[in-house]
């Protein structure tokens, strides 16, 4: 890889012949009508061209063409201002970010300032005189962009101004209020550092699931019902003999039911694992936490009416073994909710840039203690999966003492096992759908249990999955005497993997993990 220097952005210099190969970028094939934030009637568009120069900094550029008769200017917004550790360092709140112009490997998208909200990159498009076609070019590195355009906007700063998606790139969303977002997915060039995040691509046709947009009853609202997204797996089959795991993925504070199939990418995130093998089918809903009245919590919006909902119309699991929950930022919250005050409503948590929720943690002269009851309920250890995440440059949720904080220090304290997963970014989507493909292909229905008999010349070593699904865990079984390794590791055949002989002392197997399932390690009851 190339060494390439920190640059200014006024530097920069494109290379006016470009690589013949394009990448057009395309809506999801699903993509229903915009509905109230349908974009202005008169703006036409192709959508973005994204283009392999393999010249810096990425090897890629994305270009952004409008035609809107009724524009006298026109500025786009997009999630490309950058950060790094190192500026992170000397300029927390990132406001002096790094130009997508000046982008170097290990940089990642974040806010200027860096705190929640949209407060990216803003620039003005330029019109050709004789096509009427407003257009803007950036490099991008690899990964899925976010991007709005603001027609007749005299402000660099967007105030007063109103946003619209790209016409031939809409948001998500058949009923309810979108996200106001388009996406461009940008391939990685390794010649140049570029992370390979093909997994927020769309996965190969065929090979797609399917989200809809449907209402269920409740009477926390006025209509008396309220929106929920519903994403099935390619070859979903009502009718399978194992029920399908369901996941339920919430979004953070003021969004929608549609954030997570517009700027999640969860489709295609899970389309991917799913095609390359790193995950088994789960039926997945998004609730809309928004608009619900007459006093209801969310937590028992979905106890009481979203999961009856799903397991009426869908062919889930309904033991808790079979189910998760996730959210972010302020419904990061709600997963706290979850976890410490309905432990065993779910098998498996993720909670994602918690706004609040954790225990308290105090600090005592011997270190920091847990000081809430609620880090040691033994609950807790009998969850089968925990995943804490945030991002190493969320301000608010590694403030010391709060939320992230606080709850990674009350769970190691209290020994409760758990997940941790930090890498640079914020409070962004970004980082977001990097966390929802690790909590997928490290924590979500993976967890296993492994049990061992003991006769007088055999030992066997049984692994079983902790949820309910078609495949049977594979690998391998390492038995060991005393902590000492007995012999290679033995293969699973159906589950099962036995070794002859007779030795003493105590007895363990050990698990290794597949591709589906997490290790684990047991012992004789005798």
């Amino acid at each position: 890889m190339p060494t390439i220097p920190r640059r200014s952005s006024s530097v920069l210099a494109l290379a006016g012949a470009l690589a013949a190969v394009f990448v057009p970028a395309s809506a999801d094939a699903q993509t229903p009508s915009l509905g109230p934030a349908a974009a202005s009637k008169a703006a036409v568009s192709s959508g973005p061209t994204v283009t392999h120069t393999g010249k810096g900094p990425t090897g890629y550029e994305v270009t952004f063409r409008v035609k809107d008769a009724s524009a006298t200017s026109m500025r786009i917004k997009g999630t490309w201002s950058f950060a790094s550790t190192a500026s992170s360092s000397t300029d927390p709140t990132n406001a002096a970010p790094i130009a997508a112009a000046d982008w170097l490997p290990g940089d990642f998208p974040l806010q200027s300032p860096d705190q929640p909200g949209e407060a990216w990159a803003v620039a003005a498009m330029t019109k050709d005189a004789e096509s009427g076609v407003w257009s803007y070019t950036v490099p991008l590195p690899s990964g899925t962009f976010d991007y709005q355009f603001y027609p007749n906007c005299a402000s660099a700063t967007l105030t007063g101004c109103t946003a619209e998606t790209d016409p031939a790139v809409p948001a998500w969303s058949t009923t309810g209020s979108p996200a106001v977002f388009s996406q461009v997915y940008v391939p990685s060039d390794p010649k140049f550092g570029t992370a390979d995040l093909s997994y927020t691509a769309d996965a190969p046709a065929g090979e797609r699931g399917r989200i809809t947009d449907v209402t269920y009853p409740t009477a926390n609202t006025s209509t008396g019902t309220h929106p929920l997204a519903v994403y099935t797996p390619p070859g979903y089959d009502p009718k399978r003999s194992t029920p399908y795991p369901v996941f339920v993925l919430s979004h953070g504070g003021g969004e929608t039911e549609a954030a997570w199939p517009t700027r999640g990418r969860v489709r295609q995130i899970v389309d991917n694992l799913i095609a390359r093998h790193r995950v088994q089918p789960a039926v997945i809903v998004m609730p809309d936490g928004s608009g619900l009245a007459g006093g209801a919590s969310y937590t028992s919006e979905i106890t009481d009416n979203v999961l009856p909902y799903v397991r009426q119309h869908y062919d889930v699991a309904t033991a808790a073994a079979g189910r998760a929950f996730a959210g972010t930022s302020a419904y990061g919250t709600q997963a706290n909710n979850f976890l410490f005050k309905d432990t065993t409503e779910f098998g498996y948590y993720g909670v994602w840039s918690p706004a609040s929720g954790a225990p308290a943690v105090t600090v005592t002269g011997s270190g920091s203690t847990p000081v809430d009851p609620a880090y040691t309920n033994p609950q807790l250890k009998q969850v089968l999966g925990i995943h804490l995440a945030i991002g190493q440059e969320d301000l608010g949720g590694n403030a010391p003492m709060m939320t992230a904080t606080t709850e990674r220090e009350g769970m190691i304290n209290a020994g409760v096992p758990f997940t941790y997963y930090s890498v640079g970014g914020g409070h962004t989507w970004a980082f977001w759908q990097q966390t929802l493909h690790d909590f997928l292909t490290r924590v979500a229905f993976r967890a296993t249990a492994t049990t061992v008999t003991a006769s007088a010349d055999q030992l066997t070593a049984t692994v079983t999955a902790s949820t309910a699904e078609p495949e049977t865990p594979t690998g391998t079984v390492q038995f060991k005497a005393d902590g000492v390794a007995i012999g290679h590791p033995v293969a699973l055949v159906h589950g099962r993997a036995a070794l002859a002989g007779h030795w003493t002392g105590t007895i363990t197997a050990v698990y290794s993990g597949d591709r589906y399932y997490n290790a684990s390690s047991g012992s004789p009851s005798s």
